[in-house]
C-alpha cells in the first residue's frame, strides 16, 4: 500500500497552525503517512503569503503543487484546501450561482463541487469552512474564556449566539456577525481588561483543547471533510 501524503493549502496563518498542530497528529493516528500545510501565495514577487484575495491565488498554488507532487512507487499525494466561506473571493468558480442558494450547507456544497470541477484532478478534495475557521472555536467557548481571563462574562454572549443557531457552522456571515468578529468583540471589548486577540495562537490552542472528536461531532461539514481525508 502506498503511503498517503496530504497537502493542505491554507488561507491564513490560523488555518496553517491548526493543520500543523491539530489536524496533522490526528490524521497520522488514522494511518495517514504525512500532512503538509502550505500558506497561500498572494504576491510572488514580494513573497507575500496568507489572505486570499482572488481565486487566481488558489489555482496558481494548486497547479504548482500538483505538478511538483506526482504519485510514485511508494507514495501518493492528496490535495485539499482550508478556505473560509466568509469573504470568499467573488471570482471563485460557481460563486454567482451559489449566491442564490439560501441554505448554507447546500451553498457551500455547490461551491466545492464547482471548485473540484475547475481543478479537474481526482486527487483534489476541496474544503470551504462554514462560515469561517473561528466557527470551530464555538465548540469550546469555555476554553476561549480561560485563555483570556476577565472576559468570561462577555464570552457568555458567545454561548447565547450559539444557542440561537444550535450549530457552530451556522453562525452567520457578515462583517459584523461572522464568528471571528463576535470573538474579537468578546475578547477586546473591555477597556479595563484589554487584550489584542491573537487569531493564530488562539485558533490552534483552543481547537487542540476541544479535540478533533468534539469538533467532528459538532460540525457536520467539517466532519465530512475529515472522513474524506481518512478514506481517500
Amino acid at each position: 500500500m502506498k503511503a498517503k501524503i496530504i497537502h493542505v493549502l491554507c488561507e491564513g496563518q490560523t488555518e496553517q497552525g491548526f493543520v500543523e498542530e491539530v489536524l496533522r497528529p490526528y490524521l497520522q493516528a488514522q494511518g495517514v503517512a504525512g500532512v503538509k500545510s502550505i500558506l497561500i501565495t498572494t504576491n510572488k514577487k514580494k513573497n507575500a503569503r496568507g489572505g486570499m484575495l482572488s481565486y487566481a491565488h488558489a489555482v496558481t498554488d494548486l497547479e504548482l503543487l500538483r505538478r511538483m507532487k506526482m504519485d510514485g512507487e511508494y507514495e501518493r499525494h492528496v490535495f485539499t484546501t482550508m478556505f473560509d466561506l466568509y469573504a470568499l473571493p467573488d471570482d471563485f468558480p460557481g460563486y454567482e450561482a451559489a449566491k442564490a442558494i439560501g441554505e448554507p450547507y447546500a451553498r457551500v456544497a455547490a461551491l466545492e463541487t464547482a471548485f473540484a470541477e475547475a481543478i479537474n484532478d481526482g486527487r483534489f478534495i476541496p474544503y470551504i469552512q462554514l462560515h469561517e475557521f473561528e466557527a470551530l472555536l464555538f465548540c469550546g467557548i469555555d476554553y476561549l474564556a480561560k485563555r483570556y481571563p476577565g472576559c468570561e462574562k462577555r464570552c457568555e454572549q458567545l454561548k447565547k449566539d450559539l444557542e440561537k443557531t444550535g450549530n457552530p457552522e451556522l453562525i452567520n456571515n457578515s462583517p459584523e456577525t461572522a464568528p471571528s468578529k463576535r470573538i474579537i468583540k468578546a475578547i477586546e471589548g473591555d477597556k479595563k481588561q484589554h487584550y489584542n486577540y491573537n487569531k493564530p495562537a488562539t485558533g490552534k490552542d483552543v481547537t487542540k483543547s476541544i479535540g478533533m472528536d468534539e469538533l467532528r461531532a459538532r460540525c457536520s461539514h467539517f466532519n465530512e471533510w475529515i472522513e474524506k481525508l481518512i478514506e481517500c
